[in-house]
């Protein structure tokens, strides 16, 4: 079993340069401990490791001009949906399209050793918009009573028809925007938990606004609904029953 780091969460590292990897892995290694870190080897040793690590974070390091690692940002954002995900890299620019397809965060190769840990540690919390990535439904659940969605706090607890939502042209980054309008959050709230400015999350809500054909924020929610973006969480009565 993989050892847990900060905050519980355990920094599951991948960069396809085995130099810069390892480079990766000692870097954080020092900012965390090492226990909070583990290197995979590849990127179905990457989906492999975070499939049986609890509270599991991707690091990837993406490289100038090469695509190779952005593509593996994208699947683990498709294929490990509601994995935080910090990208590496030597300028902000080499991050940009992976933070606007869903990462939640970037990290500088040169960035000291408490700002290292101080971004692992949030983007491990609910502060770093935690709450706010997209679980997959492993069911369909049944559609909401009329007007339980209406409302903005009518929404507690969402989970995410990942079909539905490559239907709709979402991004994943898209979809954390809309779960925190479902809950009321406000741009600047939103903002703070995704590390994105004001205008950026005005920007995703223009977006929304468009693929849902919705004209503000209560129709977005009720649309995404209505277009099976969102089911109820499951509960599970049988284990609230055996519950002390």
């Amino acid at each position: 079993m993989l050892d847990e780091g900060v905050a519980g969460a355990t920094c599951v590292v991948h960069d396809e340069r085995p130099q810069a990897r390892r480079r990766l892995t000692l870097l954080l290694r020092e900012a965390t401990g090492p226990d909070a870190v583990v290197e995979a080897e590849d990127a179905d040793d990457l989906l492999a490791r975070l499939a049986v690590t609890d509270r599991a974070m991707a690091v990837l390091g993406l490289a100038e001009n090469e695509p190779t690692g952005l593509a593996a940002v994208r699947r683990v954002l498709t294929e490990a949906p509601g994995t935080a995900v910090l990208v590496a890299g030597s300028t902000e620019a080499s991050g940009q399209q992976a933070l606007a397809e869903g990462a939640a965060g970037f990290l500088r190769w040169d960035a000291p050793r408490t700002m290292i840990r101080t971004l692992v540690r949030s983007l491990s919390s609910a502060a770093a918009g935690d709450d706010l990535l997209p679980r997959a439904a492993t069911s369909h659940a049944p559609a909401p009573r009329t007007g339980e969605a209406d409302g903005l706090g009518g929404l507690r607890d969402v989970v995410v028809d990942l079909e539905a939502q490559r239907r709709l042209e979402l991004s994943v980054r898209e979809v954390q925007v809309l779960i925190g309008v479902s809950r009321g959050l406000t741009n600047a709230d939103i903002g703070r938990r995704l590390y994105l400015s004001d205008h950026t999350v005005k920007s995703h809500t223009g977006h929304l606004f468009r693929k849902l054909g919705a004209g503000d924020r209560a129709q977005a929610v009720s649309h995404a609904w209505r277009l099976g973006l969102f089911v109820p969480a499951p509960t599970s009565r049988a284990g609230a029953a055996s519950a002390p």
